[in-house]
């Protein structure tokens, strides 16, 4: 028996004033797989992932979360907006960490993970309180509890977005470009933690500039170009020998910004 995806996105469309940034994505992902999305600033991965969540809203195309439809359906021949209650139901399936965090400056680090749960997921305040507590004890946060945003590293503030949305028990995990506001000396710290999510059989769409972790982490890679997702394949096998120019083009970009390829992470 197949087992049913954590995502599936057929024909995704979107436009801007006449100008196409999604044209046509197709992607699975399988429960799981950690899937990593690179590409060229401004070719749509950012708008792919907004897109994803309905926090914009595609013009064409399906999605499935988990074998749910998500914001459009096909009930016969018939194709079928979904009402913002049935949208908001499904939303918490999937977690969303921005390159802005959008942490609630005015509540401890405990209570930005408490807080959602009681409001979208109606837990009981205890339930959500433990669920919170263990997750900051997983992503070595415990003793940062009751810290503000504002005291918070900016590593230990991406931990405290992580811890959030995976309260939230979403099927799927995307991240956009998870070390982008971060210090160099910082990095490392936050692409461990998707590393132990990965070991952990966290199912995740991380769209990301980081090679090495794409290469030594993802289990495949897409490569985005102009609103297309233009090849993908295995993570190592689509970095060692690319078939498309535009990603060898990419990817001799990119690595001539460093030494070679980033190391395997520790």
């Amino acid at each position: 028996m197949t087992a049913t995806l954590a995502l599936k996105v057929e024909g995704l469309t979107k436009q801007f004033r006449g100008t196409t940034a999604l044209d046509s994505v197709y992607l699975e992902i399988q429960p799981g797989e950690i899937v990593a999305l690179i590409g060229p600033s401004g070719c749509g991965k950012s708008t792919f992932l907004r897109c994803l969540t309905w926090l914009e809203q595609p013009d064409d195309g399906f999605i499935e979360v988990a074998g749910q439809p998500f914001g459009r359906e096909r009930i016969g021949a018939v194709v079928r907006r979904q009402s913002g209650r049935e949208i908001d139901r499904i939303r918490p399936r999937i977690g969303l960490v921005f390159q802005q965090l959008n942490l609630w400056p005015h509540l401890t680090a405990l209570e930005n993970i408490v807080r959602p749960q009681i409001v979208v997921l109606k837990r009981p305040r205890e339930e959500a309180t433990r669920r919170a507590r263990d997750l900051l004890a997983r992503l070595g946060l415990a003793d940062r509890a009751e810290r503000y945003p504002h005291s918070l590293s900016g590593g230990q503030k991406q931990r405290v977005a992580i811890a959030r949305a995976l309260a939230m028990d979403p099927a799927l995990m995307l991240f956009d470009e998870p070390t982008s506001a971060l210090d160099p000396e910082l990095v490392g710290e936050v692409l461990a933690v998707l590393r132990q999510l990965a070991e952990a059989g966290t199912t995740m769409l991380v769209v990301t500039h980081e090679i090495g972790f794409a290469a030594n982490v993802a289990d495949r890679i897409a490569f985005m170009d102009h609103g297309r997702i233009v090849e993908e394949g295995p993570a190592r096998q689509l970095i060692d020998a690319p078939r498309d120019p535009r990603l060898k083009g990419f990817l001799d970009l990119v690595l001539s910004h460093r030494d070679g390829p980033a190391p395997p992470l520790a």
